[in-house]
This record gives structure tokens, C-alpha cells and sequence, in this order.
């Protein structure tokens, strides 16, 4: 009777133990962030290669461990058993077609407030604020994270952008803008420039923001002509006429609690070295000091559950008990 009950409690302590040793990951979600969240896994598993880490569109979001949403939570967002918090921040800036007739033109003017509402948001093909060819807005399909967040940071929804839907992702929007000589679009730095020469991608050109609204690109606000020169910018500067929106994940907080809070916190204090190559800001001394805060509530409320340890010492406790009788 005591051999049985001894076998039956270091197969379970065994089972337990291999659970909390070894586990699998997957995250899905906004998918122009996929590179950087591969780079963080493969980085990751370097020093902890008994986590397994799945990184792909097809996982269904409620069966997923980390979920990216890069884009600001709404009430909802975030369900009974789950948590939330800030990896990094990214840049929308909006790109017109290289070969435009009027390129000069919009190199030298760049886009006010105005010309942005006007054309994003109000009329899609006509010129603006002196602009000679016309602009034809090309959307994301559907409500995709960069999409929400661009028409956020005017006030609006994805839904009042105005033009042409493009199915797909963000690649396929920047396809779509090189494709139509009249096109106007938005996108993320790490799609707009090449990561390996830092430099715009072929066939497009950025849009300049007129940050001071004086109906010219001033020589402080020539910022683009390298993706370190745009994040540079903004990193110093946080400027409010810049679109930026945080790349955030929903997690469980009981699901693998450990693995994913261990994950996660690495990446904002060893991940983000690799930020910038990918085109991701990093997020600010106080925004990180906040991320940290809130993996360690996460943490302190799933430590209430019973430890291993505990478990551990409760089962013999069992046994010697019963082996008493």
C-alpha cells in the first residue's frame, strides 16, 4: 500500500514538475510586429530553450498565451483573467507613390493637420492645400491594429478613413500605394523602410509632416531620410503631430502565468536592445517602470494559487498521514 501510494506521488510530482519546466507559447496578432516578436523568441530561447514559442496569424486569439494588440484597449478588450501591458511603441507616418508628377511639391509643402483630415477623411481624390494631382486613399480591408491607430490619433475610427480597401495585411497597403502613381496610404516604419540599409523602400516616398504648420518642411523637420534619423526624432521629442501608438499584449493570468510574465519581462528589459533595428521605439523609462509594475501585480495574484513546493509538501504530508493508520 505505502509503494503504491510513494509511486502515484512522484508520478504526479514528476508530471507537475515537467509542466512547470517545459511549455509552449503561442502568440498571434498584429502581424506587422511578427518579426521582432520571432527575433525576441529566438533570442529568448537561447538562455531558456525549454520553452517552446509559436508565432503565427492562424492561432485563434482565445486559445493564444500572448495576444498583440497595437492599438489603444478599450473597455472589453481585456476579459475577466487577463492582463495587459505596453512591449514598445511604433510610428505610423503616411507614403504617396515615388513617381507622383507633384513629388517635389509634396516633399517641399508636406501635410498640415488639415491636409491630412481633409484627405484621409473627407475627400479622397480631389488636391489639397495646393497639392496638383489628385490623391486616392488605399485602406486596410478591415479594422487591423495600424489602421485603428492612425485614424485614433485624428480622432476617428478606421471605419471613417475614406478610399479603397486593400485585402491582406500592411505589405499588401504598401504594394497597393506602389501600384497607383496617384495613391496615399499609411504604414509602420518597419514596413515603409528597408531594416537591412535603413533607407525608404523603392517606389514610395514619405509624406512629411509640416510639424509647425508654416506650409513648408523646414530644415528640423527633414527627418526622414533614414529610419535611426525618424526614431531618433521621435524618441526625443515624442511629437504629438507624429501618430505613435504603443505595441501592447493581452495575456492570461493563470494560462503558462509563469513562462509568459518571464517571457514578457525580458523582452522589456532585454528584448528592446533589438527595437529599433526592427523599426519599434522604445518605450519611456516611465512607461517600462509601469509595465514592470503591472507583470508583478500579475504575478503577486497568481503566486495565491498553490506553488509546486506546496503541493509537494501537502501530498506527503497525505501520506505519511495515512500511512499512520
Amino acid at each position: 500500500m505505502k509503494k503504491t501510494m510513494l509511486f502515484a506521488l512522484l508520478v504526479v510530482v514528476t508530471t507537475m514538475s515537467k509542466a512547470q519546466t517545459s511549455s509552449t507559447l503561442r502568440i498571434t496578432g498584429t502581424r506587422f510586429t511578427f518579426p521582432v516578436f520571432k527575433k525576441w523568441a529566438d533570442e529568448y530561447r537561447k538562455i531558456h530553450p525549454e520553452v517552446s514559442i509559436i508565432i503565427s496569424s492562424g492561432i485563434p486569439a482565445d486559445s493564444a498565451d500572448i495576444l498583440i494588440a497595437s492599438h489603444i484597449l478599450k473597455p472589453g478588450d481585456v476579459k475577466e483573467g487577463q492582463a495587459s501591458i505596453a512591449l514598445a511603441r511604433y510610428v505610423q507616418l503616411s507614403v504617396v507613390n515615388s513617381a507622383r508628377p507633384d513629388i517635389n511639391t509634396v516633399t517641399r509643402k508636406g501635410f498640415t493637420d488639415v491636409a491630412f483630415r481633409q484627405i484621409y477623411f473627407t475627400d479622397t481624390t480631389a488636391g489639397a492645400n495646393g497639392f496638383n494631382s489628385p490623391f486616392t486613399v488605399y485602406k486596410r480591408q478591415k479594422a487591423a491594429c495600424s489602421s485603428v491607430a492612425f485614424a485614433n490619433h485624428f480622432g476617428s475610427e478606421h471605419e471613417d478613413i475614406k478610399g479603397r480597401a486593400v485585402a491582406g495585411d500592411d505589405q499588401d497597403l504598401l504594394e497597393a500605394v506602389k501600384a497607383d502613381v496617384n495613391a496615399v496610404s499609411h504604414n509602420s516604419l518597419g514596413i515603409i523602410y528597408n531594416i537591412q540599409t535603413r533607407k525608404v523602400n523603392d517606389s514610395i516616398a514619405i509624406m512629411p509632416i509640416d510639424l509647425n504648420e508654416n506650409g513648408k518642411i523646414d530644415a528640423d523637420e527633414k527627418i526622414y531620410s533614414t529610419l535611426d534619423g525618424v526614431l531618433s526624432f521621435v524618441e526625443k521629442t515624442n511629437h504629438p503631430k507624429i501618430p505613435t501608438e504603443n505595441v501592447n499584449v493581452i495575456f492570461s493570468a493563470t494560462k503558462n502565468h509563469q513562462q509568459v510574465t518571464d517571457f514578457l519581462s525580458w523582452i522589456i528589459t532585454k528584448g528592446r536592445q533589438f527595437n529599433h533595428h526592427f523599426g519599434l521605439l522604445n518605450l519611456s523609462a516611465s512607461s517600462t517602470k509601469e509595465s514592470q509594475n503591472l507583470l508583478a501585480k500579475t504575478t503577486v495574484l497568481k503566486s495565491c494559487t498553490p506553488s509546486l513546493a506546496a503541493l509537494k509538501s501537502n501530498a506527503v504530508k497525505s501520506t505519511i498521514k495515512t500511512d499512520t493508520h
